[in-house]
């Protein structure tokens, strides 16, 4: 990475203020760490004081900034509506940089069924298998043992980390990333009970995965009984999630870490899952809603909504019972003077 500050501001579309050629951008850090060569951001007016330990060559800065930071030495100051945005612009010109060689065609050591669709310029890495009717598609990047299996697709520009399954009949999308031991289709947990046993229900349905989804490592999503279980377009999900057969998330969603949805819950676009959050099966959480970290949400929310706690209540009326309970030694300190003293009363006056 060897960026001009010019450079810089273009990229991010920002105005640039102060700064040198003779000094450039080679790397990136927090405003805490970075050094001489490092871009960093500042992401609210107040917190300009940082700037009198910084000694990055550039900093981002927002745009309300303006004329009350004024460059030091050969520091550069790109102003932007939005820095931590800006700064996720130039990380990806340097993940660019930092990632392997691109590659096409096929490692020795993968298997490619003789029926599966293979586009010319991806990549099969070492010891992947592609099974027979499976498609992966153009720029596709299938990285070691990952398994695509029978008639599933990999979209355009998608990239398999290592270890991940895409099981039988199941689509992932254009421009998604799923990351390391994550298995796509694996069996709904679905059983009727019949002569004292739990007798297994087919699991025959698929999943179905929009574009430009990430889903990060260690996850589940498991394939519907009979029809899809669908992840919309947009969606980022963290490590460790584990969503249910039937289930549909719309677009643009937010789900993090150690977050279980149960069987059949849908749920509208927009939506933010905090971590180890539960949901209910069968349930409707309407878009835009937001479920506070370590909730257990057993009933449907309209859009909009805001829920935290064990029993997924609204917001004020959580913090309203949290404040009560905050006093419950005092209350109950007064309520045995109060009982103290009645029966006192009902001693002297007989």
């Amino acid at each position: 990475m060897n960026f001009t500050p010019e450079e810089v501001a273009k990229l991010t579309g920002g105005r640039l203020e102060g700064g040198s050629p003779a000094r450039p951008v080679t790397g990136a850090n927090p405003v805490e760490l970075a050094g001489a060569g490092d871009l960093c951001f500042i992401d609210s007016a107040d917190k300009l004081g940082l700037l009198e330990s910084c000694r990055a060559a550039a900093v981002l800065l927002p745009q309300e900034a303006e004329g009350r930071a004024k460059p030091s030495g050969d520091r550069a100051y790109v102003y932007v509506k939005n820095p931590r945005y800006a700064f996720a612009l130039v990380l990806r010109e340097l993940e660019k940089e930092m990632a392997a060689p691109r590659r096409s065609g096929r490692h020795p050591s993968a298997v490619v069924a003789a029926s599966a669709s293979v586009a010319p310029d991806a990549w099969i890495g070492p010891c992947c298998v592609v099974e027979d009717g499976a498609s992966v598609g153009e720029g596709a990047v299938l990285e070691a043992g990952a398994h695509v299996g029978r008639g599933a697709a990999v979209g355009a520009g998608t990239r398999l980390h290592p270890r991940v399954s895409l099981l039988d009949r199941c689509k992932v999308g254009a421009r998604c990333v799923i990351h390391a031991g994550t298995v796509i289709g694996s069996d709904g947990y679905g059983y009727v009970r019949a002569g004292g046993r739990h007798e297994k229900i087919p699991q025959l349905g698929t999943v179905e995965i929009g574009d430009e989804v990430e889903i990060g490592a260690n996850c589940a999503v498991d394939r519907a009984a009979l029809d899809r279980t669908v992840i919309g377009p947009g969606t980022k999900i963290d490590n460790l999630v584990h969503i249910a057969h039937n289930v549909k998330i719309g677009s643009n969603c937010l789900i993090l870490g150690q977050v279980g949805i149960a069987g059949s819950t849908e749920i509208g676009d927009n939506v933010i899952i905090s971590g180890q959050s539960g949901l209910s099966d069968h349930l409707r959480i309407g878009a835009n809603s937001i479920v506070m970290g370590r909730t257990g949400v057993i009933a449907d929310l309209k859009e909009g909504s805001i829920v935290l706690g064990p029993l997924g209540r609204p917001r004020r009326e959580f913090m309203r019972i949290e404040a009560t309970l905050s006093k419950l030694p005092e209350m109950y300190a007064e309520f045995k003077r109060l009982k103290k003293g009645a029966a006192a009363d009902d001693k002297n006056n007989p």
